[in-house]
């Protein structure tokens, strides 16, 4: 792989919940399970709440970062959206408009949560979409949510399977959401996240109990990987907070499924004609032309890259290298049987593009 990356990669665990709200875990637990499980950072968004944040949960724990946000919801309970890095929850609950913007007054990122949720089966779990598209300024959106990937394919009884086998049947991000995160790209940035939507539910038929998505199991699934200038300040928490949530909406890196490959060490990033090293996100300045977009991934995939939400080059192999002319949203997605890794977009050139 290249010497030229500059960047230190973390891997974490986004949409996490815990006893304080509707989750079946405690935080010690939660924190025990992903150190073991070797994640760099965890997000954990309860319900309409940060106990956690308040009970001192938000902080280093070793090598892992805690990050405590929550999860606001309309009066109706629908449009849910991760907010991270608040003091407090927002007051209204009518309008997504409104909260949208409390929340980034307290300089807070925010994330539209499993947007376009549907159900086929668990009548007694209705799905959750957001349903305000008319709303602006979100930084972002949950582009892979896992349980809501688990629910949706989960069609008719022969789907039991399903639930011995959780990670085995996540396949792919909704095509339907990319093509709509694609389209909003085209107006201005917009991050996507990776979900866990992790609950650790325990399921009772009769005299048999089990869980679905033990925490170890629902943790090495969906990841979202993140690209600093440096590691997080151990001897500052505050600080570190502020630089996960500025990478976060910035989208600063990609969205990986653990189950197809640990996509750690995966480097994307554009080389412009100047030679600077920008990596997925917003760029510090425009990348000047011509430029190569690079994807060096830690094994075989099918490496795709998409202008503007549309396929136009393919390479199979660890490693390529495409070229650049002119101006779009570039993104890159690997594939290894299913999809594998998503990155957030490069923008090249000015908005509206």
């Amino acid at each position: 792989m290249s010497d030229q990356f500059p960047f230190h990669e973390l891997a974490g665990a986004i949409h996490l919940h815990t006893s304080f709200s509707d989750g079946g875990i405690s935080f010690p637990e939660l924190i025990v399970t992903a150190q073991e499980v070797g994640l760099d950072y965890i997000v954990v968004t309860d319900h309409m709440n940060l106990g956690g944040k308040k009970a001192g949960y938000e902080g280093f724990f070793g090598g892992l970062f805690v990050a405590v946000g929550y999860e606001h919801q309309d009066f109706r309970n629908r449009n849910h959206y991760l907010s991270i890095g608040v003091e407090k929850v927002a007051e209204d609950r009518k309008d997504p408009q409104t909260y949208i913007r409390q929340i980034a007054r307290q300089g807070g990122a925010g994330f539209i949560a499993h947007p376009m949720e549907q159900r086929h089966y668990f009548k007694k779990l209705p799905p959750y979409p957001w349903t305000a598209w008319d709303a602006r300024d979100f930084d972002g959106i949950e582009l892979w949510n896992q349980m809501s990937d688990w629910m949706e394919n989960f069609k008719n009884w022969r789907s039991v399977v399903r639930i011995f086998f959780p990670r085995r049947f996540m396949n792919d991000a909704p095509a339907g959401l990319i093509k709509r995160w694609d389209e909003m790209n085209r107006a201005r940035f917009v991050a996507a996240i990776g979900g866990v939507d992790a609950h650790t539910r325990r399921v009772d038929l009769g005299l048999i109990h089990f869980t679905i998505f033990p925490v170890k199991v629902e943790l090495k699934g969906i990841r979202t990987h993140l690209y600093l200038p440096a590691p997080l300040p151990r001897n500052d928490p505050v600080r570190a907070s502020r630089i996960l949530v500025h990478a976060l909406r910035s989208g600063h890196g990609f969205i990986s499924n653990l189950r197809r490959g640990d996509a750690r060490g995966t480097r994307l990033y554009l080389r412009d004609a100047n030679g600077a090293i920008i990596g997925p996100g917003i760029p510090p300045s425009p990348p000047a032309l011509p430029a190569t977009l690079v994807a060096e991934l830690p094994a075989r995939a099918r490496i795709r890259l998409v202008r503007n939400g549309a396929p136009v080059n393919t390479v199979d192999g660890r490693s390529a290298e495409f070229p650049i002319s002119q101006n779009g949203i570039y993104r890159i997605e690997a594939v290894a049987d299913h999809a594998w890794i998503y990155a957030n977009p490069f923008p090249v050139g000015a908005y509206p593009i």
